[in-house]
This record gives structure tokens, sequence and C-alpha cells, in this order.
């Protein structure tokens, strides 16, 4: 008989650095070939996108090339069945991937997940990976004291929901990867994992800074017993929970319009509240008209990642290193998009507790460049801009 195929799959709270590990392993040769599926709360599958590679046009709930995003409602209700169907496309791939890689949303729920995983007896659960957020467990949760209940759980009604999901997740990993180290003293770091031991003795802890921990470390570790896992959700009363946690949802902001560097600067310092766990997309500033960049925020930390620039402006070939042929060919992609902003855009998703959600988009609306800002930019106005200018390389 072929052998099982096997399944990582890593899920870990919002914000804890899933993405950025993926990312890493997937440079790893001998995981060339291996499939991916992103099951991602966004309805436009970002983490999909970025996974997936430039010039992949992703589909929800279809295997593209190697990769399957399941974002929207194949996250939530449509989760089993969605699964199953991106399982048996991967099944018949050629040559057949050494692994599938899942990358979960940090709102997902274990048991409806493991569950959905592992319908299909071509597969085996390899891992279960929960991401821990280092500077979040330190500065929100007494280091792991408070999913412990060591020490009492903060009175913020968001970050209360969100320990309650974390020590759920934790509850069902076999490994545990304590993300984002490097934020933190070392000693600091050593007694987060002697915390977690005591949440769940039987998994193995790792640490990881700048996504330094790979796949293959983790050889040694023994598979999780998926029977041991059942009993663990009946004994929770977990078997017949919703897919995600409740009342974590997200909701998108689309506009062409720029933002004014200063006034999203504002909306992050004043309206950033406790319940808006993540969010991430695509935006541009009026002051670097150039800049695809790439947001993304967990609690009060943000990065601003350039990814690429918009044609609209390499149109302008200001450093005449574009040959004719290459202009005339920018100006047919474009001759479809805004006439004043071309293909530049924002596409940001916001994913938390409603009441955070909806103040921060209406922060964000207010943040948008109005018309008379619009004028000034195309006369070539410069705007405030508090943002970080210095790049970082990070490989």
């Amino acid at each position: 008989m072929t052998p099982a195929l096997p399944i990582v799959v890593l899920t870990g709270f919002l914000g804890s650095g899933k993405t950025t590990l993926l990312r890493r392993w997937q440079r790893d040769e001998a995981l060339r070939d291996a499939a991916v599926v992103v099951h991602d709360l966004s309805e436009f599958g970002l983490d999909a996108e970025l996974v997936a590679g430039e010039g992949q046009e992703i589909e929800a709930g279809v295997l593209t090339g190697r990769v399957a995003a399941l974002h929207g409602s194949h996250a939530k209700e449509r989760l089993h069945e969605s699964a199953g169907k991106a399982l048996d496309a991967i099944a018949a791939l050629d040559p057949p991937p050494p692994l599938v890689l899942v990358e979960s949303t940090g709102a997902a729920r274990p048991w409806p997940l493991i569950a959905a995983f592992t319908q299909d007896v071509r597969f085996a659960l390899r891992h279960f990976i929960v991401t821990v957020d280092a500077l979040n467990l330190h500065r929100d949760f007494s280091d792991g004291l408070v999913l412990t209940g060591e020490v009492l759980p903060p009175d913020d009604v968001a970050l209360r929901h969100a320990a309650e999901v974390l020590a759920e997740q934790i509850a069902f990993a076999s490994v545990i990867v304590l993300t984002k180290t490097d934020t933190l003293p070392a000693a600091v770091a050593q007694a987060q994992v002697k915390i977690l031991r005591k949440l769940q003795p039987r998994a193995a802890i790792g640490l990881s800074a700048q996504a330094g921990l790979l796949l293959p470390q983790l050889d040694a570790v023994p598979a999780p017993k998926l029977p041991v896992l059942r009993r663990r959700a009946e004994e929770l009363s977990l078997t017949t929970t919703r897919v995600t946690a409740a009342d974590v949802d997200c909701l998108v902001i689309r506009d062409k319009r720029p933002f004014h560097p200063q006034r999203l600067h504002q909306a992050c310092q004043r309206h950033l509240g406790t319940g808006l766990y993540r969010t991430k997309g695509f935006l541009w500033l009026a002051s670097r008209p150039g800049h695809v960049l790439l947001w993304q925020q967990s609690g009060s930390q943000i990065t601003l990642e350039l990814t690429g620039f918009w044609r609209a402006e390499m149109l302008h070939n200001r450093d005449g290193k574009l040959l004719a042929e290459e202009v005339v060919l920018l100006k047919t992609k474009l001759e479809k998009e805004h006439p004043v902003f071309g293909d530049r855009h924002v596409e940001i998703t916001l994913i938390g507790l409603k009441p955070a959600r909806e103040a921060f988009a209406a922060a964000l609306e207010a943040a948008f460049c109005t018309d008379g800002e619009v004028e000034a930019w195309q006369r070539g106005e410069t705007f405030p801009d508090p943002w970080p200018t210095e790049l970082r390389h990070v490989e």
C-alpha cells in the first residue's frame, strides 16, 4: 500500500508569525514540491498570494499549482467540504508532494481543523504546530501565567477572549513554536518555555527568531495520535464547535485613493483597540506613490514591507531603464485601470471583534486623501510622512 502523505498543520493566534515561518520553510529545497493549503479568514486570500508567489492567480477553494486557498466561506462553514476537495486534488499531483503544509487562520478552533484535514485516509497528521508570539505572551498574558490560571485574566474583554483561543490551541499542540524570541531577554523566553510545558507537557517546544526554526529540526518529534486528540476534544466538549472562534470575524477596506501618511499614523496611535487582533493587506501612501506596501499588524506591532512598484509609477520611467516597447506594454496593461491612480489601490482585511473592527475601519476611511489632497498630490505637493524610511532586508 502507498504510505499516507504526511500533513503538517501550522496554526497559532493571529499575528504570531505563521506566514513568515511558512514562507521560510518553502525556501528549503527538500520542500520545493510540497503542497500548501492556506486556511484564511480573509475574503481575498492575501496569505495564499504571498505563499504562491508573484504571478499566480489564486481562486478560493481551488488548487492552483500546488497551493490551495481556503478563504472566505471556504474557511468557515464550508471548511470540511473544501478541505476534502483540496486533499483530493493534492493526491492527484504529479510528481506527488513530499508532504502537505497547512497554514491556518489564528482564529481557528483546533479540533474542527484537525477533523477537516484528517478526513482522507490517504493523508496522515504529522505535526500540529502552534505558534505563540513571545512578545504578546509577555505583555498581555504574564508570560503565560494567565493561561495556566496562576494570574487573573485581564479586565479587557478582547484579551480574555484571545487567551481562551490561545489556550485551546495549545491544548492540541504536538509542537509549540515560540516566535519573535529576539524581542525579549533570553531569560524571559526560557521562563515562558517552562510555563508552556505546564500547559502542554506532551508538546515539543522550539524557539524561533526571524523564522529561524526549520521544519527538519522537528523530525524526531513523534506524530500526534488522532484517537488521543479526539478524546481530548470530547473531554473539553469541543467536538461540535464552530470552525473559528466566536465573535472573531473580518471586514475588508477597499479603495483606490492613497492614504494621507500622517492621518494613517494618527489612526494607528488612537484607534488600534485590543479587539483588533490582526490587519493585513496592500496599501499606498500619497508620499510614496511608487511603493507597493504590504501592511501587517498584530496587537501594537505594525510592519510595512516594500514588495514592489506600481505599474502606474513605473510608466514614468524616471530612471530611463525601460525600453520603448516595455513602456508601450505597461500602457496597454494600464488602459483599463483608474484614470488617475492607475493600478494603485488599497485592500486591507481587519480581523477581530466587531466594535474594534468597525472603529478602526472608520478611522481608516477618514485617513484616505480628500479630493483636494488628491489634487495636491497630482500637482506634486509633498505630504508630512512620519513612517520609517529606512529599509531593512530580511532573508
